[in-house]
């Protein structure tokens, strides 16, 4: 998808992370309000601070084919966007993934910077326990948000982490195509919103505690660098574009801007249902 409220600024610095030497820009988007696919609820884990509509972002690109990034997430944890925490019983069928990317050079030259998603039943610290339940198969990326369909639907139920929690899942990007040095993957921007002066706080539920871990809503950083083949495990964190300290402690390090849209799976003709659960029978 391509939206035309795009960028404000464009910073280009070039920053080593923890992952690698990449590339990094700083953006101002809008999110993509009202365009949003029917769901039951929703789960993410980067910062929208508006400033005062849009947000800052940061574009990390620079990665080598082969290279994997990932987030995971934990079905009943407090959301950063609208939502409350979903029910961790009843919310088990992955439904969509959306990802944002600052570049948009996948659909315009198709084949050099292909991915792949795949989704992993993961332990606490994100590693893979057991094979991929379900990949994408080849897709290409366009600037801004980019929603990709689970279908047929996902029973993530049976990754639960522990007795009557919510299902505990790794999303992966795994960059197949021939040159990787994009997508510019989209991860929240702490730096850039303060030296604007933005009020600092998230759009929904949860003020923006910063500098993560340190100061943070989740015990630890849920997205990160796994290298080729899950060389790192748990994966590297990507520490914010601006952030000058070795641990992150500046500014903390950044979330990649993915969500997850879950639908409640069907219980029964003798309770009650949402559309998304009526509208995936009929898929």
């Amino acid at each position: 998808m391509r939206y035309s409220c795009i960028l404000a600024l464009v910073i280009l610095l070039a920053v080593a992370t923890s992952a690698a030497a990449l590339d990094t820009q700083a953006f101002q988007l809008n999110e993509d309000f009202g365009s949003e696919p029917l769901y039951d609820t929703a789960l993410q884990y980067y910062y929208y601070i508006p400033c005062p509509t849009y947000s800052w972002f940061w574009g990390f690109s620079g990665w080598d084919a082969g290279d994997i990034v990932g987030e995971w997430f934990q079905v009943g944890d407090m959301s950063t966007g609208y939502w409350p925490p979903a029910d961790p019983l009843m919310c088990r069928e992955l439904e969509w993934i959306r990802v944002l990317d600052f570049s948009g050079y996948g659909v315009a030259y198709p084949g050099l910077f292909t991915i792949e998603f795949d989704v992993y039943c993961c332990d606490e610290h994100g590693c893979p326990i057991g094979p991929s339940l379900w990949n994408s198969g080849p897709e290409e990326t366009d600037f801004g948000w980019n929603y990709f369909g689970v279908n047929p639907l996902l029973d993530i139920g049976d990754c639960a982490g522990s007795p009557g929690s919510g299902a505990r899942v790794l999303i992966t990007a795994t960059h197949t195509g021939s040159e990787g040095f994009y997508p510019a993957w989209g991860m929240d921007n702490v730096s850039t919103a303060i030296q604007a002066g933005c009020v600092m706080h998230d759009i929904g539920c949860l003020p923006a505690l910063y500098p993560r871990p340190y100061s943070s809503h989740y015990a630890s950083v849920r997205s990160g660098y796994y290298g080729k083949e899950f060389q790192y495990c748990p994966p590297r964190w990507f520490r914010d574009g601006r952030d000058s300290t070795s641990d992150g402690t500046q500014f903390g390090f950044v979330e990649l801007c993915w969500r997850l849209y879950v639908i409640y799976q069907w219980r029964g003709a003798n309770q009650p249902s949402t559309w998304s659960s009526i509208k995936s029978m009929y898929r």
